[in-house]
């Protein structure tokens, strides 16, 4: 075959990830190639092919100067080595290296101009493939489960045996007795080689991908520039509420980001955003005025032509239709008990609606193209539904105690599969759905209990975060993967314990890898989570400040914005921390929204609304 430069860019790409200069390897993909992954014979190059191919090729070389043209063997010499006759002394350079730290130290003018080792990584988790192998030391947290960290001090360079891949330098946090890489290292569940975890953690997550296999190219040991500071470029947007209330949700209007639906529990709005160093104008669609009415759901339809909100009082609740200006266009039947879901489907006129009379929950599918008089005949289902997620334009997944159920959509609304947990008073906060395939899978979260569920693979992790998990978000998938074959997807997670786990599922083989840890900071619960659409980033809001990170390298944020002010009222809803003794609090709700093109993220917080402009001057986060 012919060897090309896409060959040889991609074995030194390979190689500067597995010795652990990551933040070369991804300056070498950003000049070169966006996903090396998706080069046809990417799936067979194998760990340490570079430095296989290398010495493969020095034996060659010693063979060739070793026989005549005529192929009689002749004596090699020093002077015939490749590297040439001076054998490469280690400890002179490590000595070299030494002194020139020395001299960077005390600003001698001798020092070289820029740093000649790679910056040691700040997080004490960064391994061989840049994800966390064990646990970083962490402020004492009032948490239900708390697990014993250690910091350990390894020597660099490692060990000197030739060909050995070091670390050139750079100090890195491992495990004891961890060795360089080798080629027949195998990956651990976290994707790092030669990595141990507990029996626990290998019973929960067997073995998973390595990262460099796992489709996506993942910057390791990448220490990026400082996080951009989003202040400059965020508008803060007074909500004018005169009773005890706050933000409690956001959407955008599909397909427009100039406007923007927020609502509490007795007000709902529309908010017109103007030209930079304009105000926003507000069209107020409801105010309950202190009547003792709640606004419990909110919902645009798909192409963004209507918004629906539901409203509660006097045991009966009724939805009312608007279009983007605030006017309203339609009215739906009223219905008995609370209607605390609204949900339409990603394509077409359906929306699911939930209703529940606190003991048992309804779900009724309501078609906007045919407008009947009163509600089609409702679905039962037993206890109270938590949450409710489309999986493709025909079925959904209802989650609740002990079960979640799965329901087809013809013309009507019907279960299909209830899938049950090996505990049935388990609450099952949170449910997202996907289709892989032909297969409609969901994926479930219990929050105090803070364990995973993919119900319709029997694949579960407990003990997935050490607090309460506060959301779980699917990750978009972009459209040029082949959804038809591909049977692996990503999904976060958040926590009242200061982060955010990427989660990797392969369907296939039912196995589910951590490939990201995300630390807000100390103390700074996730209390909300969304992805940008493409994808790209993930981001997580908390009670005063918001965080983005790029999803597939992980380690620091990309960029953060800090309210500018940290007096919060006391008037939302509170709610404690899972700890030991469950004596701190924080604000449990917080909303966070991307617009359909990823160029904006709307936070909302007490009685106000953050509007961050992604696509700002000297911005530009997502690009």
């Amino acid at each position: 075959m012919d060897l090309t430069s896409h060959h040889v860019n991609y074995l030194i790409w390979r190689y500067l990830q597995e010795s652990g200069h990551g933040e070369a390897a991804v300056m070498l993909q950003r000049a070169w190639l966006a996903n090396p992954q998706t080069l046809p014979f990417a799936p067979h190059i194998k760990a340490h092919a570079l430095v296989s191919l290398v010495q493969k090729g020095l034996q060659y070389h010693e063979i060739e100067q070793s026989l005549d043209q005529e192929g009689n063997p002749i004596p090699f010499t020093p002077s015939k080595s490749f590297f040439g006759p001076t054998p490469l002394d280690t400890e002179s350079l490590k000595a070299r290296d030494k002194s020139i730290k020395a001299q960077m130290e005390l600003g001698t003018e001798t020092a070289p101009a820029g740093p000649l080792t790679s910056k040691p990584v700040q997080d004490s988790r960064a391994t061989t493939n840049g994800h966390a192998a064990i646990e970083p030391a962490l402020p004492v947290l009032n948490v239900k489960k708390g697990r014993k960290t250690h910091r350990i001090d390894v020597a660099a360079n490692g060990d000197d045996s030739a060909m050995d891949i070091d670390t050139n330098g750079a100090s890195h946090d491992r495990p004891p007795a961890v060795k360089s890489p080798s080629s027949t290292a195998v990956a651990d569940a976290e994707g790092d080689l030669e990595m141990k975890l507990s029996p626990a953690a290998d019973e929960r997550l067997e073995t998973a991908q390595d990262t460099l296999t796992a489709g996506r190219s993942v910057g390791v040991q990448y220490v990026p520039a400082k996080a951009a500071d989003l202040s400059s470029h965020t508008t803060i947007l007074d909500i004018e509420v005169a009773r005890d209330d706050h933000v409690t949700r956001t959407a955008w209007r599909p397909y427009d980001s100039s406007i923007l639906a927020a609502a509490g529990d007795t007000f709902c709005g529309l908010w017109k955003l103007a030209a930079p160093g304009s105000p926003a104008s507000c069209e107020k669609i409801y105010d309950s005025k202190g009547d003792g009415s709640w606004v419990t759901a909110l919902a645009w339809e798909p192409s963004g032509r209507k918004f629906a909100a539901a409203t509660y009082n006097d045991r009966r609740s009724s939805i009312q239709m608007y279009d983007s200006s605030g006017s309203v266009v339609d009215l739906l039947p009223t219905a008995p008990g609370m209607i605390n879901g609204l949900h339409w489907a990603p394509k077409g006129t359906y929306m699911v609606v939930i209703s529940s009379n606190g003991e048992n929950s309804e779900l009724s599918l309501w078609d906007d193209s045919i407008k009947p008089e009163e509600f089609p005949s409702y679905q039962t289902i037993d206890g109270l539904v938590h949450d409710i997620t489309w999986a493709g334009d025909n079925h959904i997944f209802v989650s609740g105690e002990g079960s979640v159920w799965q329901c087809q959509i013809d013309s009507t609304l019907h279960i299909v599969n209830r899938f049950q947990s090996q505990e049935s008073s388990t609450e099952w906060s949170f449910v997202r759905g996907t289709k892989i395939g032909d297969a409609a899978v969901a994926v479930a979260a219990a929050s105090s209990a803070a364990s995973l569920w993919i119900p319709t693979h029997g694949i579960v992790v407990e003990d997935a975060h050490r607090a309460d998990i506060t959301a779980i978000e699917l990750r978009p998938e972009p459209q040029a993967q082949d959804a038809d074959t591909s049977t692996v997807f990503t999904f976060a997670s958040a926590s009242l314990d200061d982060t955010v786990k990427v989660w990797n599922v392969d369907l296939e083989s039912k196995k589910i890898s951590c490939l990201h840890t995300l630390f807000l900071s100390p103390g700074v619960p996730a209390l909300a989570l969304a992805f940008s659409p493409d994808g790209y980033a993930v981001s997580a809001a908390s009670t005063d400040r918001l965080f983005i990170w790029n999803t597939d390298r992980g380690n620091e944020p990309l960029a953060t914005w800090l309210c500018p002010t940290t007096e919060f009222t006391q008037d939302a809803l509170e709610k404690p921390l899972n700890g030991e003794n469950g004596s701190a609090a924080v604000e449990a709700y917080r909303s966070l929204a991307w617009d359909t093109d990823g160029k904006k993220l709307a936070m909302g917080y007490g009685k106000k609304m953050a509007i961050v402009n992604l696509q700002g001057r000297g911005v530009n986060v997502l690009e």
